[in-house]
């Protein structure tokens, strides 16, 4: 960063270590001192007409994409986010979306785009609602974009996240499903909206519940037990419905403490449940990471029950 003028730096600054070519002409660099400045690893060049200062950049991939998002405006200030994109800036979780480039949409005659971006055409009359980041397409939609890119398990566990702190309607969901029913991969869309349920409360709930789903085990999320005097016992993950197996996924508990405090009980709350007759299957991540080891945990336990 020493070989940058502080007037650079500090613009770079402002706009999440991002400059433009024009940014550095102006300051007086030439085609060669920009060069010499990627050389040595003063300047990154993520894509044409596109720097940013080393120093200032993050390691860490969301860093990055924010980093990029803010350059993708400083090139194209009639660009709105969505899709990856869109949800990052709203807070929302992206579980198995790559995040290396920002999705961007343009005015249909403005979409070539470089290899930095993900570009994309803007529909006649794009709505598009404000972000910490900057305009954005509505939620609905950048959902659905989501899943039709990036596909079913990723789009719902995104969708899920959204319904549940109540960012959107299922209802609002499915208008915008249903009008890019004819756009490619929309089976995508369509197969996210019929899986997604707002009571899961986690990334691994959601991939537990599609991932049984598609194997055709219905779950209901989030049900409360109590024994035969009515008194709360537990809150589960999921029953299978019309059964009496309940499935948690373990992935969100830590057991703290030296003391094997939180283990303790949670051992006691599930024998309590064993007691009253119901049958509880742990998903781990592992699990979930094995092509069908939790159907086949969840099958053996309903066999079990049967």
């Amino acid at each position: 960063m020493d070989t940058l003028d502080p007037a650079l730096v500090g613009i770079a600054r402002s706009q999440h270590g991002m400059l433009t070519t024009a940014q550095l002409r102006t300051a007086g660099m030439s085609t060669a001192a920009i060069g010499t400045s990627v050389t040595d690893g003063t300047l990154l060049h993520p894509g044409r007409g596109l720097y940013a200062v080393r120093a200032l950049s993050s390691d860490e991939p969301l860093g990055w994409h924010r980093q990029l998002v803010a350059g993708a405006f400083l090139l194209y200030p009639d660009a709105i986010l969505t899709g990856v994109s869109a949800l990052l800036a709203n807070g929302l979780p992206v579980w198995g979306a790559p995040i290396r480039k920002p999705h961007l949409l343009r005015p249909r005659d403005r979409t070539g785009g470089m290899s930095a971006f993900r570009i994309g055409r803007a529909i006649t009359g794009q709505q598009e609602t404000d972000s910490p980041w900057g305009p954005c397409t509505p939620l609905a939609d950048s959902l659905a974009r989501h899943a039709m890119i990036t596909g079913i398990v990723p789009g719902v566990v995104t969708a899920d996240a959204a319904l549940n702190a109540k960012l959107l309607t299922r209802q609002e969901l499915a208008s915008v499903v249903e009008r890019v029913s004819q756009w490619p991969h929309s089976n995508r869309a369509s197969a996210m909206l019929s899986f997604c349920d707002g009571r899961r409360e986690s990334v691994g709930e959601s991939r537990t519940g599609v991932t049984l789903a598609f194997a055709g085990i219905e779950l209901v999320p989030q049900v409360v037990i109590t024994d035969e005097h009515g008194k709360f016992i537990a809150r589960v993950d999921f029953l299978v419905k019309g059964t009496r197996v309940i499935v948690e996924f373990d992935g969100k508990v830590k057991y703290g403490g030296d003391d094997g405090t939180a283990l303790f009980e949670e051992k006691k709350r599930e024998d309590r449940l064993r007691s009253l007759g119901y049958i509880v299957v742990r998903i781990v991540w592992a699990d979930l990471e094995t092509p069908g080891a939790v159907v086949a945990k969840v099958r053996r336990a309903l066999a079990l029950a049967a």
